[in-house]
């Protein structure tokens, strides 16, 4: 009878802890995805980080008076090409 009875539990128990243990691998498989992705963006987020805010935000400058004149070359002005045009479309 105590036999029986053992065999029954055990029948009944194997599954329950198995699921238990696949249960429990998931979990420690999707935590360690999601700990690799916080790693990395934190990583990511500490290479973008490499200058200080203050640096390169303002550029200083100042306005040229005066007439504004074409470019030169040594030989002379430079001469404006005509723009492409696209051909005309023609059904085949």
């Amino acid at each position: 009878m105590k036999l029986l009875l053992l065999v029954i539990l055990f029948i009944i128990f194997f599954p329950i802890v198995k699921m238990w243990m696949l249960m429990r691998r998931a979990r420690r498989n999707v935590e360690d995805i999601f700990n690799r992705t916080r790693q990395y963006e934190q990583e990511v987020a500490a290479d973008e980080k490499r200058f200080p805010k203050g640096v390169g935000e303002y550029a200083d400058y100042e306005e040229v008076r005066g007439v504004s004149r074409p470019e030169t070359e040594a030989s002379g002005p430079i001469e404006h090409e005509e723009q492409v045009v696209d051909a005309d479309f023609e059904e085949i």
